[in-house]
């Protein structure tokens, strides 16, 4: 009989779960530091320092994930498997997800710590890709994830990320409706501070104070 604990495996789903929960703590505090009302309540999750630092984390056990596979004993996985998308012939979709949500999260974490270097709407911008990221790793550690197949752990995975995809549809429809409501107001009532025109009428000036006030945050 067999007794040799199979701690390849145990690597493989403790690195994704562990991962997993820090992407998700890391999408968390960034929907909840734009919303009024929580924004109070998770004030300290607002700065950019522990949000670069949890996703990093979360980097992290991605990469041990994907590394642990090449040890599998009963799935067989070779680098091109791991790190090319579509390569893999087991479950080729899903893991192709999971291997460009690594990537995603390579470009996300080093643009976060190269932030000093680039401007505010580039950062935003590429931030964006964020939701790209937490779609495909759900669907990833859904239909892959074997603690996920029954029991508690699956109960609180629908329900957390059902949570949380509620706030980002709250926090998006937040942000369209004030762009709305700030342009209306612009059109209602004219400009009527002269510093404020000079301002805007001057976009390399703003821009440069709003890189600054960016930069200063960190």
């Amino acid at each position: 009989m067999n007794n040799e604990i199979p701690w390849d495996w145990y690597i493989v789903r403790a690195s994704a779960l562990i991962g997993f929960l820090l992407l998700y703590i890391s999408v968390f505090a960034g929907t909840v530091s734009c919303l009024p009302g929580l924004r109070r309540i998770f004030l300290r999750l607002r700065s950019l320092n522990f949000h670069c630092w949890i996703s990093f984390q979360a980097l992290v056990f991605a990469v041990i994930h994907g590394v642990s596979l090449l040890f599998h004993k009963f799935i067989p996985f070779n680098l091109a498997d791991i790190f090319i998308p579509f390569h893999s012939r087991y479950e080729t979709l899903l893991v192709a997800l999971g291997t460009i949500s690594l990537y995603i999260m390579i470009i996300l974490v080093a643009t976060s710590y190269a932030r000093k270097y680039i401007s505010q709407k580039l950062w935003r911008t590429i931030h964006f890709l964020n939701i790209a990221l937490y779609i495909f790793s759900i669907i990833h550690a859904y239909y892959l994830g074997t603690d996920l197949k029954s029991g508690l752990l699956r109960e609180i995975f629908i329900w957390a990320n059902g949570v949380l995809i509620f706030l980002l549809a709250y926090n998006m429809f937040y942000r369209l409706w004030s762009k709305i409501k700030k342009r209306e107001v612009v059109c209602e009532i004219p400009a009527v501070n002269s510093y404020e025109n000079i301002r805007q009428s001057d976009p390399a000036r703003g821009e440069k104070r709003s890189d600054e006030n960016f930069r200063r945050r960190i």
